[in-house]
């Protein structure tokens, strides 16, 4: 029986280790893009034309760009804002409305970069971790609206630092 058992898990060793690969590979594919729609991480937002200015925010402004293409996969993207961080971008937020869009856009980022980390199989929530970006989906249940979140994690790095630097400190204990 432990021959047996051996057996089983030499047979199964290079599927997992391919499995993991690709997985790998997938991710990768996240740090070549480094970006979305040819929109590149740390870039200035100078260096696009099209940028129309949406909201600002902190030291954050968003951005959305005319003429874009709002298709992800066979998924129709509701909006794509674009958050640059002290002048660089450092996010690229994107909403989908309705379940049917919204899983077709899903599909379209797994995809790309594998099928995520889902932490619960009841809620529609998905997760990549690339070495240099980081991506999520979040589906509403209700709604079947998502949010996709493509973020920089040097950027973002850099962001939280300062922000808690910024933040006022005071004794231990006092509220």
């Amino acid at each position: 029986m432990k021959s047996f058992f051996a057996t089983i898990s030499l047979l199964t060793l290079p599927v997992a280790a391919a499995l993991a690969q690709d997985s790998e590979a997938s991710l990768q594919t996240l740090d070549d893009t480094y970006g979305f729609h040819g929109a590149r991480f740390e870039t200035s937002v100078s260096s696009y034309k099209d940028m129309v200015l949406a909201e600002k925010a902190g030291k954050t402004q968003y951005y959305r760009r005319t003429g874009e293409q709002k298709k992800l996969g066979s998924g129709e993207v509701a909006d794509i804002t674009y958050g640059f961080y002290q002048g660089k971008l450092s996010v690229v937020m994107l909403k989908t409305h309705g379940q049917t869009n919204s899983q077709s856009v899903l599909e379209a980022l797994q995809e790309q970069a594998g099928p995520g980390v889902q932490n619960n199989r009841f809620a529609q929530r998905y997760a990549w971790n690339a070495k240099r970006v980081h991506m999520s989906y979040d589906e509403n249940a209700m709604s079947g609206d998502a949010l996709i979140l493509i973020t920089c994690k040097k950027l973002k790095e850099q962001e939280v630092k300062q922000d808690l630097r910024s933040r006022p400190t005071g004794p231990l204990g006092s509220r």
